[in-house]
């Protein structure tokens, strides 16, 4: 896989309702290798539709029901030493082969920190331990929050959607 570890690492892993475009290219299509730092970071992303999804990769489920970017890997050569080629079923109900953690899931997203403490809290946002109005998941689902959204990332109730935890949060 182009990803280097520390990219997959620090990647972020929740996703919108479904209906919500989280962004990406609109291309799908294989890996060139000339990804920019950008793109890296959103494969394991939470996504809704390939199209959300960095060049290379596609959207598909990881984890049950929760579905997130992944490169395709026509063989294992693709795929860096934290994952493994496996088959897998698309958004698009294709089974196809993507690189997937071998842990078997994605990384939670790291929450922000202020003075040396983790929030649940910033501004608009709640983070994954606050009953929210976001709804991206169902409270029965595998790795569902109480903020509705699951991978770490925190719900906009503004927008009532999930998306990644903020960098820095004002005291």
């Amino acid at each position: 896989m182009v990803v280097a570890a520390a990219a997959v690492a620090s990647c972020s892993w929740i996703a919108c309702g479904t209906n919500v475009d989280l962004g990406g290219t609109a291309d799908a299509g294989e890996a060139d290798g000339s990804q920019s730092a950008e793109e890296l970071v959103d494969v394991c992303e939470p996504c809704a539709t390939p199209s959300a999804c960095p060049m290379g990769a596609t959207c598909v489920q990881i984890a049950g029901k929760n579905t997130f970017c992944a490169t395709v890997c026509p063989s294992a050569a693709e795929c860096d030493g934290d994952d493994t080629c496996e088959l897998v079923r698309t958004t698009t109900a294709e089974t196809i082969r993507a690189c997937v953690p071998k842990v078997g899931a994605c990384a939670p997203a790291k929450a922000p920190v202020v003075d040396s403490s983790v929030v649940d809290r910033c501004g608009g946002l709640d983070g994954p331990t606050l009953a929210s109005v976001c709804r991206s998941c169902d409270s029965d689902d595998q790795g569902c929050q109480r903020n509705g959204c699951y991978g770490g990332w925190w719900c906009n109730t503004t927008l009532q959607r999930c998306e990644r935890p903020p960098a820095t949060c004002p005291s």
